[in-house]
C-alpha cells in the first residue's frame, strides 16, 4: 500500500511514517522540510490538486500549522487548507482518508486548536474519512507538548505543575501504539471510513505524575511547585501580548487544563495494545 502521509517531518508524521514502512507499506511524505525519499514538498495552503495522487491508496493528514494565532489565521492557515487537501484526496481516487486530529477535540472544548480540530473532523467524516484522536504522544525522545514538560523536568530543579482546571488529566499514547493502531486502521479501509477513533491508554494521568515520571526516566530528582492554572495563563498571555517566543502557548495550557472527559470509542484496533504511561 502506498501511504502519503502530511507533515511527515514533525514528530506524530515521523513516527507514523516509520509505522507505516515497518509494516512493509510504502510512504509518500508530504511535508516542508525534506524527509527520507519518496518526497513531495507541501505545506498546508498550498493546491493539494498539484499533489503526486498517483497510485496513493491512503492519505494520512498529520500537519497543522502552530504559526497561526489569531482565530481568522487558524482558519485560513489549518481549517480551509485541511478540508481543500481531503477533498483533492477524494476527487484524485484515494481509497482511505485518515484524519489525526487530537484529544483536545470535542464538543464543548475551549482551546482554539480543539475548536479547529473539530471543524476539520466534521468535515472529514462527512467526506467518509476515518478521525483519530490521539492522547499525548509520549516516547524516547517525545515532541509537541509531552517534549515541552521533558524540557522542564530537565532544565529546572523546581518544576512547576499546574491545578485546577476542569479536567486536567491527561490521557496519553506510546509513540509506537500510536502508529500501530493508525497502520491497522488504514489497512482495514475502508470498513474504517466515517469513523472515530480515540486511540490512547483508558487510564488517564495526572499532570504531576507525568512530571514526576519523566523525572524518573531521566534519573533526575525534583521538587514540583503548584501553581494555579489562572496564573499560569495570565503570565502566558502576557508574554504573548510582549511579541516573546515562548515554546509553550496560552492556548495549549487550555487544553491541558479543561480536557476531553470522556473519550469516544477508545478500544484498540484488533492485535494493538496500548500500554500504560511509565
Amino acid at each position: 500500500m502506498k501511504v502519503a502521509i502530511t507533515g511527515a517531518s514533525g514528530y506524530v508524521g515521523g513516527c507514523l511514517s516509520a509505522g507505516f514502512r515497518r509494516h512493509g507499506h510504502e510512504v509518500l511524505a508530504l511535508s516542508r522540510r525534506p524527509c527520507p525519499a519518496p518526497w513531495s514538498p507541501y505545506a498546508l495552503g498550498d493546491d493539494p490538486r498539484q499533489l503526486p495522487w498517483d497510485e496513493v491508496d491512503a492519505l494520512v493528514h498529520a500537519a497543522y500549522d502552530f504559526t497561526a494565532s489569531t482565530w481568522r489565521e487558524i482558519l485560513e492557515k489549518n481549517v480551509e487548507p485541511s478540508v481543500a487537501l481531503l477533498q483533492a484526496a477524494r476527487k484524485a481516487g484515494v481509497r482511505g482518508v485518515i484524519h489525526i486530529s487530537s484529544m483536545s477535540s470535542f464538543e464543548g472544548c475551549r482551546s482554539n486548536y480543539g475548536k479547529a480540530k473539530l471543524m476539520v473532523e466534521k468535515e472529514a467524516l462527512a467526506l467518509g474519512a476515518a478521525v483519530i484522536r490521539p492522547g499525548l504522544v509520549w516516547g524516547e525522545r517525545s515532541g509537541g507538548v509531552m517534549g515541552t514538560l521533558e524540557k522542564l523536568v530537565a532544565k529546572l530543579p523546581v518544576v512547576p505543575f499546574l491545578v485546577g482546571g476542569r479536567n486536567s488529566n491527561q490521557f496519553l499514547i506510546h509513540e509506537t501504539d500510536l502508529s500501530e493502531a493508525i497502520v491497522a486502521i488504514t489497512e482495514g479501509l475502508p470498513a474504517a471510513t466515517g469513523t472515530l477513533h480515540s486511540v490512547m491508554h483508558p487510564s488517564p494521568v495526572s499532570l504531576l505524575e507525568i512530571l514526576k515520571s519523566t523525572a524518573k526516566r531521566s534519573k533526575r530528582h525534583r521538587l514540583y511547585l503548584p501553581v494555579p492554572w489562572q496564573l499560569a495563563m495570565a503570565g502566558l498571555k502576557s508574554v504573548e501580548m510582549l511579541g516573546i517566543h515562548s515554546p509553550f502557548r496560552s492556548d495549549s495550557l487550555t487544553g491541558l487544563v479543561h480536557g476531553n472527559p470522556l473519550p469516544a470509542n477508545p478500544t484498540p484496533p484488533a492485535g494493538v495494545r496500548y500500554r500504560p504511561f511509565a
